[in-house]
């Protein structure tokens, strides 16, 4: 996705897409740049980073869950990196923060969510595959291959990002940016269709349409389950785990249409010439479609408690052994504080 790609040198417009001219657009921008958006991302980096802890414990280390490790890593990195922009870099005119934005966070929160975007798509394909072919994708979906499949949708999706390093470069003297002649030309222009059908439609086509055999399939096993009178105690651990991964896959998945839908929309107003007829229309649904590419970056950890009952088990076990080794170190140091207060060092 283009998150963000509106910077630009007019002096009526800032990075993320406001106009001065207009005070509504003003005021809705700064509530979006200053409290939202940064409120947003401090939310999505503890959600994200408490994820991540849950996921490396040793009882979900299975290869669906893989592809959530990677998913919450790319997130938290977007976050990361987005939080100093949202924070302080959207309003300076340092030089330091103008390289930060036009060097760091435009290039790299593109890469990061396209590379997002097509994780979730790689997810929702293996675990069709999974629904369709249980014992067959059990013993051919290893850990090794999930990961190489990851590695190589970064490079593919890294490939398509680099031309977001030649877009803008930095003018020292009125310190703003301004648009490289690579970006005003017609290969830009080209490199921009053809990345937003890429990242954009063909990811959105699959999600929709993949999800929707998921549901459906998951709606056919319910049943049968209430015809045969299946209980989930006569149900086998594999196949509950299976199932319920599923369901929080698929929760994913319609975050991310229904998140990602916005921006897509907003990407096609740019390249067209209804972007600039409207400066007003277009700056608040770029405004609203980037704060809603931050909440779906900042999500899952709310769908992973809410969908997947193994992740929450993992995460009770995490908090049980935190409170246990805090409780062990409090008793040890107090059994030592009355040790040494009982020890007489009199003669």
């Amino acid at each position: 996705m283009d998150m963000l790609n509106n910077t630009t040198s007019d002096r009526n417009l800032t990075v993320f897409g406001r106009i001065k001219s207009d005070s509504v657009a003003e005021i809705f921008g700064e509530i979006c740049t200053k409290y939202v958006a940064p409120a947003i991302c401090i939310f999505g980096i503890i959600g994200n980073s408490f994820s991540l802890v849950v996921l490396m414990r040793k009882s979900l280390k299975q290869s669906p869950y893989i592809n959530l490790k990677a998913l919450t890593t790319i997130n938290l990195l977007a976050l990361m990196i987005s939080f100093p922009y949202m924070l302080h870099g959207e309003y300076s005119r340092e030089y330091a923060w103008l390289w930060y934005n036009i060097y760091i966070f435009i290039p790299l929160v593109n890469w990061l969510t396209a590379t997002s975007v097509w994780v979730v798509v790689l997810m929702t394909v293996e675990r069709f595959v999974y629904v369709r072919f249980p014992l067959r994708a059990k013993s051919q979906f290893g850990r090794t291959g999930t990961i190489i499949r990851i590695l190589v949708v970064m490079l593919i999706t890294f490939a398509m990002s680099l031309h977001k390093f030649f877009i803008y470069n930095i003018d020292r003297v009125r310190a703003r940016y301004v648009k490289t002649p690579f970006a005003t030309s017609r290969l830009s222009y080209i490199i921009d269709i053809a990345l937003m059908v890429v990242i954009h439609f063909i990811p959105l086509v699959i999600l929709a349409v993949v999800n929707f055999l998921l549901i459906r399939t998951v709606r056919e096993a319910r049943n049968r389950r209430v015809v045969f009178n299946l209980r989930n105690n006569q149900e086998g651990g594999w196949q509950k785990d299976e199932r319920r991964f599923t369901v929080t896959l698929v929760s994913i998945v319609i975050l991310n249409i229904c998140f990602v839908g916005p921006a897509t929309i907003t990407d096609i107003l740019k390249l067209s010439t209804l972007g600039m007829r409207s400066r007003v229309t277009f700056s608040l649904m770029r405004q609203i479609s980037n704060v809603l590419l931050l909440f779906c970056l900042s999500f899952n950890f709310v769908l992973f408690c809410t969908f997947n009952k193994k992740f929450l088990q993992a995460m009770k076990e995490t908090l049980r052994i935190h409170r246990f080794r805090r409780g062990h170190f409090k008793s040890v140091k107090g059994s030592e504080m009355t040790f040494l207060r009982s020890t007489n060092f009199d003669s």
